[in-house]
């Protein structure tokens, strides 16, 4: 397993990759669900031609692409060429038909059939999303004997589960070494743990585990603490990272 403490030059460029991506697919009005497979196209990809030259933003543009098609959330291909265009270059004019918006397009529909070379035409992904929404809503029904706990009607705290979900997609180690539910869970526990919300029957610490085993009997405490640790370095470095980054253009 890749160390959950600190990150690699590569998983660093990636954040920024994904980042973008996230910028893109916000404008695109992509759903969370969409966001993340393309997400998970890209990391599996890029880690494939980690040893090539291969241009990260076609990749991340080409995925993005991709994920709205296996989702059944289709973007026309001039919105998704000009969107990803201007966000890349937001001081150069407005991308017109021209030779340079057919050449980007060509590279599009080619990067396509590449990409999907290298997934095996391997398209289904089991992401977290509906496990938190599902597990949320359980314990939210478990705790209706303390009306006055947030987790119930708070759409506050849904969002925040889903943006620290969202997050979670910066990073690669995450996706490919943690499941779906081990993951869910561990962000509810967090949710748990930042509110000083009440679940019934848990009387301390050790008690937590209980629920969670509810919702997945291989839950451990070994993995909860290896996906807060992973979740907190993501955090640490992806700031940096990015903060980094929009030094260096800036200059």
């Amino acid at each position: 397993m890749t160390s959950l403490t600190s990150i690699t030059d590569d998983e660093k460029k990636r954040y920024v990759i994904i980042s973008y991506m996230f910028e893109c697919a916000a404008k695109l009005r992509l759903s969370i669900v969409t966001t993340a497979s393309a997400a998970v196209i890209y990391h599996k990809c890029s880690c494939h031609l980690e040893k090539s030259e291969f241009d990260q933003y076609t990749l991340a543009v080409t995925a993005l692409s991709l994920a709205s098609k296996y989702e059944e959330e289709p973007v026309k291909i001039r919105d998704l060429i000009n969107v990803t265009y201007r966000t890349l270059h937001p001081n150069r004019p407005y991308l017109r038909i021209s030779n340079e918006y057919h050449r980007l397009r060509n590279t599009l529909v080619d990067c396509e059939l590449f990409l999907i070379r290298i997934l095996g035409f391997h398209f289904q992904f089991n992401h977290p999303n509906k496990y938190l929404l599902h597990y949320l809503d359980t314990l939210s029904k478990w705790m209706m004997i303390t009306p006055t706990t947030p987790i119930k009607n708070n759409i506050n705290l849904i969002d925040i589960a889903m943006s620290i979900l969202q997050d979670t997609y910066y990073d690669f180690t995450l996706i490919k070494d943690f499941s779906p539910q081990h993951i869910a869970i561990t962000i509810i526990y967090l949710l748990i743990k930042t509110y000083n919300l009440e679940i019934p029957g848990v009387t301390n610490e050790d008690e937590h585990i209980n629920w969670m085993r509810v919702f997945s009997s291989t839950m451990t405490n070994d993995i909860l603490v290896n996906v807060i640790t992973r979740i907190n370095t993501v955090y640490k470095y992806v700031e940096r990272t990015l903060e980094h980054s929009t030094s260096t253009k800036s200059h």
